[in-house]
């Protein structure tokens, strides 16, 4: 006990510090969560799979866009399938700087910056030992399991 508060074991608090990279990562670099789909698309562009609202908006182009054509819908954007699947365009700001829409795009680069927030703010918040060994580990297992497809 410290303080009146028991402190958790620093192996649990690494897997939990991992497992907060990983998800603030996954909402980061791909989760359609409007407001962060919306900035997304603003700082990073590019083509990209619609969302399940864009989907069941009445003038969703389906099966009305050939492979290499584009179609533009008002409101919704630019449509085109590729590698077979309809995809959405999203323009980027053109003050958005090319390395910053990498950082956002990378699951591995973003999860350097979240496993930095997140190690610091543990430090400040919490304590830590040798913090600048726990954020290149925490960036590894968080980086990792980001990157699979199945998360």
């Amino acid at each position: 006990m410290v303080e009146g508060r028991r402190v958790m074991d620093v192996w649990l608090l690494l897997i939990v510090m991992s497992l907060a990279t990983y998800r603030l990562t996954k909402l980061v670099v791909e989760d359609t969560f409007p407001p962060v789909l919306w900035l997304r698309d603003r700082l990073v562009g590019g083509w990209r799979e619609p969302t399940m609202k864009e989907q069941h908006h009445e003038l969703y182009p389906q099966g009305e866009v050939e492979e290499g054509a584009f179609r533009s819908v008002p409101g919704l954007g630019m449509f085109s399938l590729v590698d077979g699947e309809l995809q959405i365009y999203g323009r980027r700001w053109k003050r958005s700087p090319f390395w910053l829409a990498e950082l956002l795009s990378c699951p591995w680069c973003a999860s350097g910056w979240v496993a930095l927030a997140v190690t610091g703010g543990t430090w400040a918040a919490v304590g830590l030992p040798v913090p600048l060994l726990v954020w290149p580990a925490v960036w590894a297992v968080g980086a990792l399991i980001a990157a699979q497809e199945w998360a």
